[in-house]
């Protein structure tokens, strides 16, 4: 794999992880090429991108080192050619017929909609990729991941057991609401530990009496309106009914969480369905 561009010298220092070259998603699409998603260091990505920018110094245009990020950037290409670039990963969405930025600059878009794109998903603090979607219509089909990466493992875990297909994204959608359910079971005991020591706070505060002043206000003649009385018939509400209405913010993310679930277990089964179709029509080749 490798960029179109004038080539300059790569500063092997500013390096992030455990190699000089980056991470690269890939998948071979039959109408768009080869599509790659490089992540790494600057340094990393320079030596596919070397148009991929430099920090400047403050106050002039000098480059300086910018090694060892906390966080590390990506490069789209198509068939090799630079297509977009982003400082740092995240949850993106790219198109890949765009503009391609220009040398040492990044691109500005990153939630495209519509057309053919490329889609990514992050952890939670932009530390690593977890998945890569090239999205076109009703199509969607994944990325290989990098070689020897956790998510090459996690995928291969998932091919080799028909119920991790299921359970694994179904865990992932569903921990979305492990924070409400959280809070229901710690905010009890928190209680129960602070009301002591607020009790023990209070009965040390002295009784403070201000003396407010006494102010008589104008009584205001309202007039007597007598309204119809409306009888309800009584409804006894079940008792889970009951229950989910007071805990609502349990059960309305565990719903979404499942429901994103559900849409990922969808997406791979579409996704391997579309690559098997590939295969078998001759439209890929490696």
């Amino acid at each position: 794999m490798a960029a179109h561009g004038d080539e300059e010298p790569t500063d092997r220092g500013d390096t992030a992880g455990t190699g000089p070259e980056p991470e690269v998603w890939r998948l071979v699409h039959p109408r768009h090429g080869t599509l790659e998603v490089a992540v790494g260091g600057p340094a990393q990505l320079r030596t596919v991108d070397p148009g991929f920018p430099r920090k400047k110094r403050e106050g002039d245009d000098t480059a300086v080192d910018d090694s060892a990020p906390s966080n590390p950037g990506y490069v789209l290409l198509c068939d090799g050619d630079v297509v977009a670039r982003a400082h740092q990963v995240g949850n993106h969405k790219v198109s890949i017929t765009g503009d391609p930025p220009d040398r040492g600059k990044f691109t500005g878009n990153l939630s495209v909609l519509s057309g053919p794109r490329v889609q990514m998903r992050s952890s939670a603090f932009a530390t690593a990729v977890r998945q890569v979607t090239f999205r076109e219509g009703s199509e969607v089909v994944y990325f290989d991941p990098p070689p020897g990466s956790a998510a090459e493992a996690r995928l291969e875990a998932i091919a080799a057991s028909p119920w991790k297909r299921v359970v694994y994204p179904v865990a992932a959608g569903v921990g979305k609401s492990g924070w409400a359910i959280a809070m229901i079971v710690l905010l009890p005991l928190i209680g129960r530990v602070l009301s002591p020591i607020l009790d023990w706070i209070a009965g040390r505060i002295p009784d403070i009496d201000i003396p407010w002043p006494d102010i008589s206000l104008p009584s205001i003649p309202w007039p007597d309106i007598s309204l119809p009385t409306i009888n309800l018939p009584e409804v006894n509400v079940p008792g889970w009914v009951e229950f989910l209405l007071e805990y609502s913010k349990v059960w309305v993310p565990l719903l979404v969480g499942v429901a994103i679930a559900v849409v990922a277990v969808r997406h791979s089964q579409k996704s391997r369905r579309i690559k098997r179709e590939w295969e078998s029509a001759g439209e890929v080749q490696e």
